[in-house]
């Protein structure tokens, strides 16, 4: 009997198991249906969060010249107001240095001082306009960096850049 009963007793927990298992866990509540809304209502506004701009650097935007000249035209003078004006709002003393370039064409005692009269076209103006002298350096690679094949590479040729010293 007892043995009976041990019988019965483990196909009863076994027929609870498997039943357990069959009704698996209990499903996710439901999600609540969200409500209707009249679309008057008012979002709350985001929180603020004081954000304290990123300061750029000034730079002085290369500038390109015609064939076989070293005058400024208006967009470079406009550029270079714009790094001038730059510059003096941080209020610390700039240096910088003023890298004269040509296109290939030419021999190369002449495109060194070309890209020389050039980088000391750009620093003549930066002084007008405000800037130490004695803080800008002029140097010419001349067409030593040129990459141009034709006449538009040669336009890209055709520059001065700068860095700060």
């Amino acid at each position: 009997m007892k043995r009976q009963l041990n019988s019965s007793l483990t196909v009863l927990v076994c027929l609870t198991l498997f039943a357990t298992m069959l009704v698996g866990c209990k499903k996710d509540a439901e999600e609540p249906e969200p409500e209707e809304t009249t679309g008057s209502e008012i979002p709350e506004p985001e929180p603020e969060i004081d954000v304290e701009p990123v300061e750029q650097p000034c730079v002085v935007e290369t500038v390109y010249f015609a064939f076989d000249s070293s005058d400024l035209d208006s967009s470079s003078r406009a550029s270079l107001q714009e790094a001038v004006e730059c510059f003096r709002g941080q209020g610390s003393g700039v240096s910088l240095l003023l890298t004269g370039a040509a296109d290939p064409r030419g021999t190369e005692e002449y495109n060194i001082a070309l890209g020389e009269r050039r980088a000391q076209a750009v620093r003549s103006y930066l002084v007008s306009l405000g800037l130490d002298g004695n803080s800008i350096s002029t140097t010419s690679v001349g067409e030593e960096m040129a990459t141009g094949t034709d006449e538009g590479g040669w336009a890209r040729d055709r520059n001065v850049s700068g860095s700060e010293n």
